[in-house]
């Protein structure tokens, strides 16, 4: 039968509504009362157009004034019907039947039966136990890319075999190219290629098994491992480009960067006969600039690059007054050896020259190449080392089975942070004496300048550890398996998204301190509130805690417990000799904590360049085309987490599902709930 209109309206009388049936050029009038049901209903239109097959309608209704055209499938509806009229104040309800093709399911069809009426509305009353909905998977639209004879393709063979291969898994049959192809693979990867590039281009470390989950889960395939995983570096190699051509366009990037954000360094060496890139520099002249309003320190750190061409990423970062990670400069290295580590700090000691000359301290994890080349560049600048790295390195000493490998880091952590000469000597009689050898041949080549809060001869802030080169680590953690511009190109976008919404966020700020330092303001004056104070002279007090006696000279900002020295900032002791003296704690923090550095730190910008995308420049035959090192990929499965010592501290996972400590998740949980 032809797809007809059907439609009724219904007037209201004093118990039930008149309904006028037109359809197919005949009228029928029937009164619509308030008890019938949606059964009802249906049965008395057939009964008044016997032309009408069961469950090959579907009905739509639209209450005047409202034009909106509704759904009218169950008892639900049925009953929304009557409560829209009271609504609308309406007299009139418009339905709308329209015939469905015979390959199609109706909505009628599940409802009406002529056997019994049991079954109009099981599914509202079964519960948990009610039959789920048909899933509409995203392979629907797959049936249409072939519709007919003489169809073009505009993206060519190319667009043709990728449609006819989805077009052949929703259908469901196989082919084979009688010429130019063997038999098709169906859901190769090439279709998983096309169907996850936006997930790719979204989250380039996205992993395959999660993909193949997906697939799953958004189009009913079941897909392999393998597949997947090719489908996915082809993906890859389809937003970024192949790796190789990357380095070509190195150059460019160099020219657009120090164009677009003056100041700006980026030194690249090559071979000179082979033009095969070697090593880069790149730091950003905001960075710079902003690097003035932090603290003075740079923590220099090594990560690894995880791209076909592997090498790995040297940086220093600050931080910012709110305890933010800050970049301030970086190079692209094969190795981290001692010639590397020099090519750096030697082009970073050039950058900090240009500004108002700081002494700045270093803080890394004792690299053999670092601590070979870093005096050569910066002899008269201090050195710490990473408390962290060394506490690991003496543990490993000791075998596990010993109570010494716990109670000896423990030992030189006490040492590391004694504040005072005497402090530090009564810590160290202790560990020589239980350490014997062992500690006394790992302290043999360790100055205590590099790792002692009381003999190191700079401002380090009390920043005993290199935690934020980890932080950078992880900041530039989705970049690292992608080619080389598009790591460096990464970095320049993440920095400069980060800069404009710090700028913004510190707009709205209205305390004088930094968020982070405010809190830390108010946890050290709760500690000394119940602590009395004595006055010596003007500027001079003692205050008496519970176990000892500190005195503060507010004029030269001293504490003899050495906290106010080494971090710059007020020690709990301070705070209270400055409240009952009368003054604000805010003019004894070191302007380098404060929102106003804050805001200068962020309002460098770095400019956007005008097109990354833009191929290599065309300057004639004596164009430099830089090529990708040699280098040789390692048998198996290239790995992309670092191996862990023994005595590094790993996040405990804890299951969400039954709140388990046992290794797994909530995805992996197989625990009876």
């Amino acid at each position: 039968m032809d797809s007809d209109l059907f439609y009724f309206c219904a007037v209201v009388m004093d118990t039930s509504y008149v309904v006028k049936f037109i359809y197919s050029g005949e009228a029928a009038t029937i009164p619509l009362l308030h008890n019938w049901s949606f059964l009802d209903l249906c049965n008395s239109i057939r009964s008044r157009f016997p032309d009408l097959i069961q469950g090959k309608f579907m009905l739509r209704y639209i209450i005047p004034p409202d034009s909106t055209s509704c759904f009218l499938e169950s008892e639900v509806d049925m009953r929304m019907i009557f409560r829209n009229l009271v609504r609308y104040n309406s007299d009139f309800v418009e339905v709308f039947v329209t015939d469905l093709p015979s390959s199609s399911e109706s909505v009628v069809s599940n409802t009406v039966c002529e056997d019994s009426s049991t079954m109009l509305e099981e599914n509202d009353y079964l519960g948990c136990y009610r039959a789920e909905a048909p899933k509409s998977y995203m392979t629907k639209g797959w049936e249409s890319y072939i519709h007919s004879e003489g169809q073009k393709f505009e993206g060519g063979v190319v667009e043709f075999r990728d449609k006819l291969r989805k077009y052949a898994i929703e259908i469901g049959f196989s082919y084979e190219f009688v010429r130019n192809d063997k038999k098709s693979k169906m859901m190769g990867s090439k279709v998983v290629k096309s169907i996850v590039l936006d997930k790719i281009r979204a989250n380039p470390n996205k992993k395959a098994i999660d993909i193949a989950d997906e697939i799953k889960s958004d189009y009913g395939l079941d897909v392999a491992y393998r597949t997947v995983w090719y489908g996915t570096e082809l993906a890859k190699t389809a937003l970024h480009g192949d790796e190789a051509e990357s380095y070509a366009q190195l150059l460019w990037f160099s020219e657009s960067v120090m164009k677009s954000n003056p100041n700006s360094r980026i030194a690249i060496e090559f071979h000179r006969e082979t033009h095969r890139f070697q090593r880069m520099f790149v730091t950003y002249g905001a960075w710079m600039k902003g690097f003035q309003s932090c603290r003075p320190i740079l923590f220099i750190d090594a990560t690894f690059i995880t791209n076909k061409y592997k090498g790995q990423i040297i940086a220093a970062s600050a931080k910012d007054a709110n305890q933010g990670l800050y970049p301030v400069a970086y190079a692209i290295v094969d190795s981290e050896n001692e010639s590397n580590w020099r090519f750096f700090l030697e082009v970073l000691a050039e950058e900090l020259a240009k500004h108002p000359m700081r002494r700045v301290t270093f803080i890394s994890d004792r690299h053999v190449g670092l601590v070979s080349a870093f005096p050569r560049v910066f002899p008269n600048n201090p050195h710490g080392f990473c408390f962290r790295h060394l506490m690991a390195n003496l543990s490993d000493k000791f075998p596990a089975s010993s109570y010494l490998k716990d109670r000896i880091p423990y030992l030189f952590m006490c040492c590391a942070y004694s504040r005072t000469p005497e402090m530090y000597q009564f810590n160290m009689e202790i560990l020589r004496s239980e350490g014997s050898d062992i500690v006394a041949q790992f302290l043999e080549d360790l100055p205590k300048e590099n790792w002692c809060m009381a003999y190191f001869n700079g401002e380090r802030f009390g920043e005993m550890t290199n935690n934020l080169a980890e932080s950078f680590n992880n900041w530039v953690l989705p970049l690292k398996s992608l080619p080389i511009l598009d790591i460096n190109d990464g970095i320049r976008v993440k920095s400069m998204a980060s800069i404009a919404a710090r700028k913004q966020d510190a707009q709205e700020w209205l305390s004088e301190l930094c968020s982070a330092i405010e809190k830390k303001l108010k946890e050290n004056l709760e500690v000394g509130r119940h602590w009395r104070v004595s006055r010596f002279d003007t500027y001079v007090y003692e205050v008496h805690c519970q176990k000892y006696n500190s005195m503060v000279n507010l004029e030269t900002r001293f504490c003899s417990c050495g906290e106010w020295q080494l971090y710059g900032f007020p020690c709990s002791h301070a705070l209270v000799v400055i409240q009952q003296h009368g003054f604000s704690p805010y003019l004894y923090v070191n302007e380098l904590y404060k929102v106003e550095k804050y805001r200068e730190t962020y309002s460098f910008p770095i400019n956007p360049l005008p097109s990354i995308s833009k191929p290599v420049h065309d300057f004639g035959r004596d164009t430099v085309i830089l090529q990708p090192p040699l280098t040789r990929r390692p048998p198996g499965r290239p790995r992309k987490k670092r191996l862990r010592k023994r005595s590094e501290k790993t996040r405990v996972i804890k299951c969400g599902r039954c709140g388990k400590c046992e290794g797994h998740n909530r995805k992996s949980c197989t625990a009876p709930i």
